[in-house]
């Protein structure tokens, strides 16, 4: 729109103009002596088309649906209801209220005045305490919960998984919070793209001298005695297990450092699939240091209290790591709990007491979700894109695996149950039995070779 105000009003001042433009809708060309002025809702269009603009499919759909949120204008459809949704979130701060004047009476004092956030730790720190195997759980000692809070970041990456501010539960009933970490070796940076010029620090991704620090500390580590410990599985299968999957060898090259420098991402997400941190592989395998790493990052976000229950294709070496060497601090190995996302006699999600319907595949779905993007304009704002995309749909995340995962499965399996005719206590017995013999046959398979 052409600005000729000036030249026929010239008792006009400037910002009058400028005033008298913004207050139209109208945004100015110039910040003196403007010629023309552009629609201010265009503009937010524009902003929106080029947020969306990475989208292969539906790309002006996508902006005009952002564009309009923006405005307060929001669609909905039979998966999202904004009042249904309002009125959950409601419902759970009331029943959240409750419980926590429930559990207050039994709480120690001396928890109230403990501080609620947790010094950052150095993986170097010396550890004094008696060493726990994480591989083998200690027996279930009922202790009382604590109070606190985890840091913002990580509540505003998924309130849901962190937005509790009781913590303790034993990790046996699941923990507190369940969270999966895999490597992916199809996103890569070349060496002849360069790199940007420095200008902030990623939110996402963890410095590299932070992840190098941690692959120093297992080197220096790793020379010393590997203490003696006792697991629920024997040596020589974690030996088999780590010869034979490719996850397990981080040295084994998963691809060529000719072409570039960054040759993977490692990914940390919660147990809603929303990504909190990622870190660039730097080499050619996937080595422990990024999945120690992004451990150690977390619990420096995180109450020393928390029980964390992780998910890794390669759980049951990373626990055999950290039993038999100070890799992590004693206060962390003793809150941790490992399962693996593949077929295993022990460290099977779905054999494993308190774990749900984590089933430690959120990661390939995340990795799934990149495919759409086109790749000359996968970033770190990608991660960032994502992560906030799936918290605001993290009703209809909520919604779908109640009715999937619980309603429509439970009815499933109660008519299995229903249908054989034995009772739950005596397929107990059996299903021990069962895991039992497994476990000594694998022994006696491995003795023999």
């Amino acid at each position: 729109m052409p600005c000729d105000l000036l030249s026929q009003n010239p008792d006009f001042q400037l910002l009058d103009i400028l005033s008298f433009l913004v207050h139209h809708g109208l945004f100015p060309t110039a910040p003196s002596q403007p010629r023309m002025a552009i629609s201010i809702d265009l503009l937010a269009f524009y902003r929106a088309l080029f947020e969306r603009s990475c989208d292969t499919i539906n790309a002006l759909a996508a902006a005009l649906v952002t564009h309009y949120i923006h405005r307060g204008f929001r669609m909905t459809n039979a998966e999202y209801d904004i009042l249904q949704v309002e009125v959950e979130r409601q419902v759970e701060a009331a029943v959240q209220h409750c419980r926590d004047l429930v559990l207050a009476p039994q709480e120690p004092r001396g928890a109230m005045q403990e501080p609620l956030t947790p010094a950052p730790f150095s993986p170097t720190s010396p550890s004094t305490s008696t060493p726990i195997s994480p591989i083998a759980l200690p027996p279930t000692i009922l202790e009382p919960l604590t109070t606190g809070h985890y840091a913002s970041i990580l509540i505003q990456r998924c309130p849901a998984c962190f937005g509790g501010t009781v913590f303790g539960r034993p990790l046996d009933e699941g923990g507190d919070i369940h969270i999966t970490t895999d490597g992916n070796f199809h996103h890569h940076h070349r060496h002849s793209a360069g790199d940007c010029p420095k200008f902030y620090e990623p939110a996402y991704f963890l410095p590299k001298l932070e992840v190098d620090a941690v692959g120093c500390q297992i080197n220096k580590v790793r020379k010393q005695i590997p203490r003696v410990v006792k697991g629920l599985v024997p040596d020589e299968a974690i030996d088999h297990y780590q010869s034979s999957y490719q996850a397990a060898d981080g040295k084994k090259q998963k691809a060529t450092m000719d072409s570039f420098d960054d040759t993977g991402v490692m990914a940390l997400i919660c147990h809603h699939d929303i990504p909190p941190f990622f870190a660039n592989i730097d080499t050619p395998g996937e080595q422990q240091k990024y999945a120690v790493a992004l451990i150690q990052h977390l619990y420096s976000l995180l109450p020393l209290q928390t029980n964390v229950i992780l998910l890794y294709d390669v759980g049951c070496v990373l626990s055999c790591s950290l039993a038999q060497y100070d890799i992590l601090p004693d206060s962390i190995v003793s809150c941790l709990r490992f399962t693996t996302t593949a077929m295993h006699l022990v460290y099977n999600p779905r054999m494993a007491n308190g774990l749900s319907l984590s089933d430690g595949e959120g990661t390939e779905r995340l990795w799934s979700r990149f495919i759409r993007l086109i790749g000359i304009q996968q970033s770190s704002s990608v991660p960032a894109a994502i992560g906030q995309d799936m918290r605001n749909n993290l009703g209809t995340w909520l919604k779908w695996r109640l009715k999937q995962g619980i309603d429509e499965q439970g009815l499933a399996a109660q008519d299995v149950l229903d249908a054989c005719g034995v009772s739950i206590s005596k397929l107990r017995k059996h299903w021990v039995a069962q895991r039992w013999n497994g476990k000594v046959f694998a022994e006696k398979n491995d003795a023999k070779k």
